[in-house]
């Protein structure tokens, strides 16, 4: 039991949509008051936690759902870090539970999301996370400092391995299969809320949000039209033309993109 645990248990629930078992789970052991389909970001922190056998570290022995309650408990026991010197010196690092305030302030009753560190990039330009419920499926993103309110850091059984890319780093960066990302651009449909068919189109949409040719709404990890058509964007912007910028990832424009993005591009 670990923070290795704990991220393995988060990462199991990649692509996941809602309605789903996490939510089902949780109403389970806290009633009625969550029926229906209720925010569950926080909801599949508490199940990893449950699983992972890190309950009592990363949740102090409650279930939450309310983020702002569980980012005050974090406080309350001293393991919490405001986001208010930026990532490099926050120290933010794999296996954090991190915050967010889309508003862009450090403030704890102001928090509306919540997810768990993955990695941050070498240059602390972005963090790396999974997190429940967002864009309605559980996925990777990709976070700048802006969005972040703060972090908890759990008093894991054993200690968290350095989260940057910096030499000697033992990070985990995302996979990308290019062969699978092939099939889900080729395959996926632009209809949201069916379920995703490749879990490795999600730091690829994400990067190609950071690149600012796609919109936040679609990176929903779905290979759609719209981010096929971010895609070709990127494509014509590496100097691809014709056939070469369809919005079909190839190994040298995907190489690119990850080498500058944080994920790693295998067969």
């Amino acid at each position: 039991m670990s923070v290795e645990t704990m991220i393995a248990a988060v990462e199991k629930w990649i692509g996941t949509g809602e309605p789903n078992a996490i939510q089902a789970w949780y109403r389970e052991r806290n009633g009625a008051d969550y029926n229906g389909n209720f925010a569950w970001c926080d909801a599949t922190i508490t199940r990893a936690a449950v699983e992972s056998g890190e309950y009592d570290a990363v949740c102090h022995g409650t279930d939450y759902a309310y983020t702002v309650a569980h980012a005050q408990r974090f406080k309350e026991a001293g393991e919490w870090t405001a986001m208010t010197a930026g990532i490099a010196k926050s120290g933010i690092r794999r296996g954090d539970v991190i915050f967010f305030d889309w508003a862009g302030s450090s403030s704890i009753g102001a928090i509306d999301h919540v997810g768990i560190v993955t990695s941050v990039s070498a240059d602390h330009r972005y963090v790396y996370t999974v997190e429940g419920n967002t864009a309605n499926i559980c996925a990777r993103r990709v976070r700048t400092v802006e969005e972040i309110a703060g972090f908890g850091r759990p008093k894991y059984k054993s200690e968290p391995k350095p989260a940057t890319g910096s030499t000697g780093s033992t990070s985990k960066r995302p996979q990308v299969s290019l062969s699978r990302l092939v099939k889900a651009f080729k395959t996926d449909p632009p209809k949201k809320g069916t379920l995703v068919s490749y879990a490795g189109v999600q730091p690829v949409e994400d990067a190609l949000v950071a690149e600012r040719l796609l919109a936040k709404g679609y990176a929903d990890g779905h290979a759609g039209t719209a981010t096929r058509s971010a895609y070709t964007l990127l494509q014509e912007r590496y100097g691809f033309t014709g056939k070469d910028a369809d919005g079909i990832p190839g190994s040298t424009s995907l190489k690119r993109l990850a080498a500058k993005h944080g994920f790693d591009v295998v067969a």
